[in-house]
């Protein structure tokens, strides 16, 4: 077995999806198929559980996986000191944040750290906040910025940023004081689901509110998009709407008591981490 048979080894794991593996691989699939069966054929045992619809990982998978991440980061590892002088930080890194994490929180830790570690290449993905920790447990990343939940998950290591409160916004548009809203007939526009969702959902109980919901929206700069088309009033973290290009056609409405703010912090999988995601731990603690 080696390195390229692993890669497609975690590719299916991640995608779950053979014909979407094989084309992220640049295989046919009938390539990428006989592949996986050489690999449980070497490892004598069954790794995935396949039917016409979907694949999913055996517990014996599982196990495999975990070791098929170490070996395929150990050996990049092994390739960039090799290259490079076993002195030198070098390879690859991986980060997810939202789009407004990108340009908020990003920028000058990503500065300082590519001035002291220049043989480091940096992916950067960008997405749906509530995302990102589900992608730093699946090891799709290996830095993730991201809301901190409560309580915060074993497998998170975190740095604290900042913390931000979550609040209502409405359209200048359509002028709105907070004593004018009918929970029971204004249109609501929230988070699908995740830290802000969860948060509304503890207050509305207390407050005995039943609120009419508009829309349930992945992503905090969607909800911002429908409140200032004027579809309803929204709930987001207000760092987020300070970054939005339409902030200035968006009025904040303050609601007694307020919504638990969200606390946001540069976050790791205590146990993937490495030399690399450790130099990028030391610099960004420097900004903590």
């Amino acid at each position: 077995m080696n390195i390229n048979e692993m890669d497609l080894f975690l590719t299916l794991c991640k995608t779950r999806h053979f014909q979407k593996a094989s084309s992220l691989c640049n295989i046919s699939p009938s390539a990428f198929s006989r592949a996986i069966n050489r690999i449980e054929d070497e490892v004598g045992q069954k790794l995935f559980e396949r039917n016409n619809r979907a694949v999913s990982l055996t517990p014996s998978g599982a196990v495999f996986r975990d070791y098929a991440e170490k070996m395929v980061k150990l050996w990049k590892d092994g390739k960039y000191a090799l290259a490079h002088g076993k002195d030198k930080i070098a390879g690859e890194l991986s980060i997810y944040c939202s789009v407004t994490a990108a340009y908020g929180i990003l920028p000058d830790i990503l500065d300082v750290f590519r001035h002291k570690y220049p043989d480091v290449h940096i992916t950067l993905k960008t997405g749906d906040a509530e995302s990102a920790l589900g992608q730093l447990k699946q090891g799709d990343t290996d830095i993730a910025i991201a809301a901190i939940p409560t309580p915060v998950p074993d497998f998170i290591e975190h740095i604290h940023v900042t913390t931000t409160p979550l609040v209502w916004i409405n359209s200048k548009k359509n002028p709105m004081e907070k004593d004018d809203i009918n929970w029971q007939t204004t249109p609501l526009i929230l988070p699908k689901q995740g830290i802000a969702r969860n948060s509304f959902d503890q207050w509305s109980r207390r407050m005995n509110i039943h609120p009419e919901i508009y829309a349930e929206v992945t992503g905090n700069e969607a909800i911002i998009a429908m409140v200032h088309l004027g579809c309803g009033i929204g709930l987001v973290p207000e760092m987020v709407l300070e970054k939005s290009p339409v902030a200035d056609t968006i009025s904040i409405l303050d609601f007694v008591p307020p919504l638990a703010p969200y606390s946001i912090g540069i976050c790791a999988n205590r146990k993937k981490k490495g030399v690399i995601t450790d130099a990028f731990w030391q610099t960004a603690n420097e900004f903590a």
